[in-house]
């Protein structure tokens, strides 16, 4: 896995050296809701976090290529039960790497950014909580993530934006406990599905590429 992810490190550099362009990069974090779909809980009541950095090159005047590593927490989980005050959840923690194609608008003295790609995430932490209590997943979900994202992001400034991106797996993240339709694609495994909202930072002022 971590040779995917050098991989696109190695891809992206080799794009961003035919920009002449600017060249931008930061930091980002804010906040996340998810759900995992199949695994029979319903609903985006597991809350987290995400923080990371991120790179954007250029290709052109409108079209960019944006890579970024972040630490993100995932999962599902119950509502607590007012009556019995019982709760169950999947905690998942992941460092995710997308790689977005971005398309730039610019409206009056805001501008806005469409971003479109996959990404792929490798898991550092599974458990899985009854009632606070921590307990192995089984049967575990999968080591990778591998998924598309969609991103829309509002610049106030030259050097702040916000952003909400929807993630989903396109990959089964952990087999299927049980199936009952063999011919339904969320059957055949759980999938993460994710909402963010980030806040992000750009960093220094123009910087062209040899």
């Amino acid at each position: 896995m971590k040779k995917i992810i050098i991989g696109f490190i190695l891809v992206f550099l080799g794009l961003s050296s035919f920009s002449q362009r600017e060249f931008k990069g930061g930091i980002l974090l804010g906040g996340v809701t998810s759900q995992i779909s199949g695994d029979g809980l319903g609903g985006w009541d597991k809350f987290g976090y995400t923080g990371g950095a991120w790179v954007n090159a250029p290709l052109n005047e409108k079209f960019g290529l944006n890579i970024s590593m972040k630490y993100i927490t995932k999962g599902s989980r119950t509502k607590q039960d007012t009556l019995t005050f019982n709760s169950f959840g999947f905690y998942l923690n992941y460092i995710d790497v997308p790689v977005m194609l971005t398309y730039d608008m610019q409206r009056k003295q805001s501008k806005f950014t469409i971003s479109i790609g996959p990404y792929i995430g490798i898991l550092l932490k599974q458990e899985m909580k009854i009632n606070g209590a921590s307990y192995d997943v089984n049967p575990a979900f999968r080591k990778q993530d591998i998924g598309g994202q969609l991103g829309f992001a509002w610049w106030p400034t030259e050097k702040l934006f916000f952003e909400l991106d929807m993630a989903t797996s396109v990959v089964p993240t952990r087999p299927a406990p049980a199936v009952v339709n063999k011919n339904s694609y969320y059957e055949q495994g759980n999938y993460n599905q994710v909402l963010q909202l980030l806040m992000g930072i750009r960093f220094g002022g123009k910087a062209k590429s040899e």
